[in-house]
């Protein structure tokens, strides 16, 4: 299945693996493999996590305070939000499909 990133997403990644990076070499890099091995795991099951929000699911990135917020549509994985699990809950709703 080929996960389409929300171009949101795409920059809230970006921005987590450079502010990583800057605290620690490496780090960031290892935040994004983390990040990936995450999505690996959505695309090896992707109805697994139980829908939220009606069509939503997330997965929990490990070692890093991070969750990858999903739907399956079509033949797709679209990842809206690579959410720290600190920042308010519901901002990425918007952009959903229906958002």
């Amino acid at each position: 299945m080929p996960v389409i990133w929300n171009r949101e997403a795409e920059d809230e990644f970006v921005d987590a693996a450079n502010y990583y990076d800057h605290q620690d070499d490496g780090l960031g890099e290892r935040f994004a493999m983390h990040i990936q091995a995450a999505i690996a795991r959505i695309c090896g099951n992707p109805l697994m996590p139980r829908c939220f929000d009606d069509e939503c699911r997330k997965v929990k990135a490990d070692k890093f305070p991070y969750m990858i917020i999903y739907y399956v549509e079509g033949e797709g994985i679209h990842i809206a939000s690579i959410m720290h699990t600190s920042r308010h809950p519901n901002y990425w709703k918007s952009r959903l499909k229906n958002g």
